[in-house]
């Protein structure tokens, strides 16, 4: 599923034009990577409200349309403002479908209940890790990862080799060395 958002390009940059822009109940954004220069453009704020609020507009691809010419991009950052958590502004990258690209994707758990460690040990899933990051072409971008932990014993920890990986899709971790360093997730025994 892809996200698609409208925005306008804009000329003025700097911070006095941002505030002007926020003001207008817009939200200033830089569009940059890929072969083309980056692009200043602006978004309406309630768009962008309802486009975070989307489960995977910042961990996948979205559609960009600036004045009727559309580009995929990822959301590489996004700042709130600290007492209203208003979007202030975002910076968006672009992504080319033969390049691969770097990113985070949600992980998911299933099964915990049915597992025995939760069913029948009186154990708990605990959930370390929201996140992986991977590479992959954006067109082999899943939306989440998935961890099957119905086989789960009491004390059994997770990493990341336990992610079920789609085709096309490398975890950064392993591909570093790093699968035992930090472990995601581990059924342990239930606090009452």
């Amino acid at each position: 599923m892809s996200l698609s958002i409208n925005a306008v390009a804009r000329n003025e940059e700097g911070k006095g034009a941002s505030r002007r822009l926020r003001n207008a109940g817009l939200v200033p954004a830089v569009i940059y990577g890929g072969e083309a220069a980056p692009q200043s453009v602006s978004f309406k704020d309630n768009e962008i409200l309802k486009s975070v609020s989307t489960p995977g507009f910042l961990t996948g691809l979205v559609e960009v349309s600036v004045d009727g010419k559309a580009e995929k991009v990822l959301v590489k950052a996004l700042q709130r403002h600290p007492a209203t958590g208003l979007v202030m502004h975002m910076d968006l990258q672009r992504v080319q479908e033969d390049k691969a690209i770097t990113t985070r994707v949600p992980l998911s758990f299933i099964n915990a209940a049915q597992s025995e460690g939760v069913k029948g040990q009186g154990g708990r899933l605990t959930v370390e890790s929201k996140l992986a990051e991977v590479r992959c072409l954006p067109a082999n971008l899943p939306e989440v990862l998935v961890v099957d932990v119905i086989k789960g014993q009491l004390d059994q920890i997770y990493h990341l080799s336990d992610v079920i990986l789609p085709e096309g899709v490398e975890l950064i971790s392993l591909l570093k060395g790093e699968d035992h360093n930090q472990p995601i997730g581990r059924i342990g025994k239930a606090k009452r």
